[in-house]
């Protein structure tokens, strides 16, 4: 039978119509294989570039992975799989907030299509928060690890993922400032794995190096330190000696080194890390910069100042444009940029930059924090540098109980408080209990460092000045001596904590009227204040002001003149003059000024001296009464008996109040005031202040001759 070709035509579309039918399932399957074998093919690609450090390769077969996801929208799981391999390779190259969009994109999958509590969903939870923790978003992390863990205990077979988000979790707390519960959690995540016969070298290694740091801030340097060769020894093993995970192990250790005062071994350790960093990473990777900043502290450890300053900036710079304004780390940045600048006298600047990181820090981690505590510590520190004794005291008590809450009693921590504290103490004219307080935080620093720890010879240093403005002049010199010999072997030549050395000896022996002594002491500190902070710093004018008392006490006026007038210009391009730093040196220029019989002008020097430090001392405070005392000598050659006697008095006053009763300058105001009560006539009450005086000096004299 024979059809039109019209009717011939249909059926043989409808004959390919029917055969399309049937084979289109057949395509379709040959078509989808085809392409989740490419996703396989680009995802295997992906793993080994990202292996080898070809994080560009790596990316590109990632991207073409997310392609093939995309036409096979049905396929929910290979789209999970590659958020996840794609937010990795973001968090290796440092992009956070990137990799903080693909994990939460696979933990939206997940839950949506495995459900809450399935072990894939609960992984990426794991994941998602640990990412959230690199973020800097810890309080955001916790609760995330917390449900993971929780729900990973109730499931069976599962023991090596749980150790996993046990150390995760235990991380967290840790960045959180829950030290002790993140030391006990990395415990149980190597001791689960150990049970369940799941260890693997580097995942051990891992803990083991996160305990070690959780050891090391509570302050068990010995056990840190073991525990961090041993991780690197394995490290080194397992993953050869450029892995990124050997220049984590350096760093770890090199911190743990710094904070044993071991400043050299330091720097050398954390300079291996960083060159690892500088061949594996990219400039602006945060773990790179975090090299940067461990370079810049151990620089500013060894008295390189400028130089660790300028790499503080470049930190900051690179973390605000990589991590953003409000990570925890810029926090950090700005803190230890504040102290460098703080120490070069910037101290408008430093303060800024602590009020920033305070609010970063506090806004992360919340007041009960111990990076919190530390901001609060070093802003108190810029305070009293500028003469703000009072809000000082205020913000050192809510550091000292921030620490004692979070630390314990007896964390290092404490003793740089305490320390501080004894610091404000000697400004205050508190000198008995700044004594006090320097050997309670000796005391506690010690069980935790050894005793030949460069922080421990500040505290002699300062316990040296306690002793000092006490009159206890062999003891201090017996603590300056303790000091130099610590400094000589753990500081390197010209340091600045040399020159605050050699200052305060060279002062004592301006007491004892060892002036050829301290005039070598002086030009020795004055060579390292200039070299270390530059002529135009507070602590170059301090010494010219040392310098030329040592110059006025033998009676070398035109060499005290000169030197003492450097030091006031000095402070009055610093503080207007109006530091309680200046004013030593103006009451110093006042009395050259009288022994010169330049009367008018001492007297607005000596005046300025009293006006200054009655406005920012207690009316106890024994630097009152050099200014009185100054004035009462002055009125004495001015032939004005009455007004100097009253400035004696209130002098004496105040000095029988604060100082010990045989102290030197007590026993100097008595002769002096003898001798204006024997010119006016009062031979009786002259005799009387005499006898005081001699008595004063002969207990002196036995009491130093007994002393250490």
């Amino acid at each position: 039978m024979t059809y039109p070709p019209s009717v011939s035509a249909i059926l043989f579309w409808l004959l390919i119509v029917v055969l399309l039918g049937f084979s289109y399932p057949i395509v379709r399957g040959f078509r989808l294989r085809f392409q989740i074998r490419r996703w396989v093919k680009m995802l295997a690609g992906a793993r080994e570039a990202r292996s080898q450090r070809g994080l560009t390769e790596a990316g590109q077969f990632l991207g073409q992975a997310l392609q093939v996801c995309d036409q096979l929208p049905r396929h929910w799981k290979l789209k999970a799989v590659t958020y996840s391999e794609v937010a990795s390779l973001y968090s290796m190259q440092g992009n956070y907030r990137e990799a903080e969009k693909f994990r939460r994109d696979e933990l939206s999958l997940r839950e949506k299509f495995d459900g809450p509590r399935a072990p894939e969903t609960v992984v990426a939870t794991s994941n998602l928060a640990t990412l959230l923790d690199d973020a800097g978003k810890s309080s955001e992390a916790e609760p995330l690890h917390r449900q993971a863990v929780e729900i990973l205990r109730q499931l069976p077979g599962l023991a090596s993922v749980t150790s996993n988000s046990l150390n995760n979790y235990a991380r967290c707390l840790h960045k959180l400032g829950r030290v002790a519960e993140s030391a006990d959690m990395y415990q149980q995540s190597m001791d689960m794995a150990k049970q369940a016969g799941t260890q693997d070298p580097l995942q051990t290694a891992n803990s083991l190096n996160n305990l070690a740091v959780a050891m090391s801030d509570t302050a068990n340097y010995a056990e840190a330190e073991a525990l961090h060769r041993e991780v690197l020894a394995t490290r080194q093993k397992e993953a050869g000696p450029d892995a990124l995970s050997i220049s984590a192990s350096l760093t770890n250790l090199g911190s743990v080194k710094m904070r044993q005062g071991e400043y050299c071994e330091a720097e050398e350790l954390l300079a291996k890390a960083k060159e690892i960093r500088d061949k594996e990473l990219p400039v602006d990777h945060p773990e790179r910069l975090s090299a940067l900043n461990n370079q810049a502290i151990i620089f500013s450890k060894q008295g390189r100042y400028a130089e660790s300053a300028a790499l503080h900036a470049e930190v900051l710079a690179g973390r605000e444009r990589v991590l953003g304004a409000d990570h925890p780390e810029v926090s950090a940045s700005l803190m230890n940029l504040a102290m460098v600048q703080s120490t070069l006298g910037k101290h408008r600047d430093a303060e800024a930059n602590l009020d920033r990181s305070l609010a970063i820090a506090r806004r992360a981690y919340g007041e009960q924090h111990p990076h919190v505590a530390d901001i609060l510590n070093d802003l108190a520190v810029v305070f009293t540098r500028q003469d703000r004794l009072a809000e000082a005291a205020e913000v050192y008590r809510q550091a000292l109980r921030i620490r004692e809450a979070v630390q314990g009693l007896d964390h290092p921590s404490i003793a740089q408080s305490l320390g501080n504290v004894g610091t404000l103490e000697l400004r205050l004219g508190k000198y008995s209990d700044a004594v006090a307080s320097f050997n309670r935080a000796f005391a506690i620093a010690e069980k935790a460092l050894r005793a030949d720890h460069p922080e421990q010879a500040r505290r002699l240093s300062n316990l040296a000045v306690a002793h000092l403005n006490l009159g206890h002049y062999n003891r201090a010199a017996h603590f300056v001596d303790q000091a130099l010999r610590i400094r000589a072997v753990k500081l390197k030549p010209g340091h600045l904590e040399f020159g605050f050395n050699w200052m305060n000896l060279a002062n004592i022996r301006t007491e004892q009227q060892l002036y050829s002594e301290a005039g070598e002491l002086l030009e020795k500190a004055r060579s390292v204040f200039r070299a270390s902070v530059g002529e135009e710093h507070e602590h170059t004018a301090i010494c010219l002001s040392n310098l030329g008392q040592l110059y006025f006490a033998q009676l070398r006026l035109p060499e005290a003149d000169s030197c003492l007038t450097q030091s006031m210009q000095i402070h009055h391009r610093l503080s207007g003059g109006t530091s309680l730093n200046a004013v030593f040196a103006a009451n110093r220029l006042g009395d050259v000024r009288r022994e010169q019989s330049r009367f008018e002008e001492a007297d607005a020097l000596l005046n300025k001296s009293l006006q200054v430090r009655e406005s920012k001392l207690p009316q106890e405070h024994p630097h009152l009464a050099l200014s009185l005392h100054s004035l009462g000598r002055l009125r004495t050659r001015q032939d004005l008996p009455a007004e100097a006697e009253q400035y004696y008095r209130r002098a004496l006053a105040i000095r029988e109040d604060a100082l010990p009763l045989e102290h030197p300058h007590r026993s100097k105001l008595l002769e002096d005031y003898a001798a204006l009560l024997g010119a006016i006539g009062r031979s009786s009450e002259s005799a009387g202040c005499m006898a005081q005086a001699v008595a004063a000096r002969e207990k002196h004299a036995a009491q130093e001759s007994s002393a250490v």
